[in-house]
């Protein structure tokens, strides 16, 4: 997420050096178009965190959270190609393209926030059953007749530090996505033109979010356990509270 984001905030930063260089259409646009793509390794990294919890827990969520989830996805790759197809109309020369090309490209990003609180409806059926996903807090239990020191399977102490990290990066999404909109939807107001309006909306709404939010999930990425470890855990319960122990 952190080098996809710094790829395009490096690509954006040449094309605007380009722009005062050689103020073309193409470049301008394209220029705009990167100066907004920052939020999208945000919301990728989102979803990665929710795929997370729903490999872990197949059990407790529902099968139309997966349904909803797999719709998202539709979404955002039709509004990613919406963007994609507007801005291209928008560096061309005739009229009629490029008020086809904003068009586009507003639907386009309106496609994308329907995704993103998509996101949000599944993070808030999360924490509705929170019990459920981090049940397992005591480490000492009796299993199959012994007594045996167990701890808490990784993956269940896991969710709760995912969820909480979600719900922090949250507000800063919403200023993040709503400054993504006042720079679409009002494009001709200076105070939200990412290219040649006043720099102190754009740091303040744009960039210090993303960053705000890639330093949650890079924190979040370190404390939650790796990979590895969630694969030495092996279920030993014969109750629907599953012990684990290190195997």
């Amino acid at each position: 997420m952190i080098l996809t984001n710094l790829t395009v905030r490096v690509a954006a930063g040449i094309l605007v050096i380009s722009f005062e260089h050689k103020r073309r259409t193409g470049i301008m646009v394209a220029s705009i178009i990167l100066l907004n793509t920052g939020v999208f390794p945000l919301i990728a990294a989102t979803l990665g965190f929710i795929r997370i919890i729903l490999a872990h827990e197949k059990e407790v969520v529902n099968p139309r959270v997966n349904r909803c989830l797999m719709f998202s996805r539709m979404l955002f790759f039709v509004g990613l190609g919406l963007q994609i197809a507007g801005g291209c109309l928008e560096g061309s020369d005739s009229a009629s393209d490029v008020a086809t090309g904003v068009k586009l490209v507003k639907a386009g990003y309106s496609i994308v926030v329907v995704f993103a609180a998509c996101l949000l409806l599944v993070q808030a059926y999360f924490w509705m059953h929170l019990p459920d996903l981090s049940h397992m807090s005591s480490t000492v239990s009796y299993c199959l007749g012994e007594k045996r020191q167990l701890r808490p399977p990784a993956e269940l102490t896991a969710q709760p530090q995912i969820l909480k990290a979600m719900a922090l990066a949250l507000p800063f999404l919403i200023v993040r996505i709503a400054y993504l909109f006042l720079s679409v939807f009002h494009a001709t107001d200076l105070r939200w033109n990412d290219l040649v309006g006043p720099i102190a909306p754009f740091v303040l709404m744009g960039l210090s979010m993303e960053y705000a939010v890639v330093w949650i999930y890079l924190g979040t990425g370190f404390l939650i356990p790796s990979w590895r470890e969630l694969k030495g855990d092996r279920v030993v319960s014969m109750t629907r509270y599953p012990l684990v122990e290190q195997v």
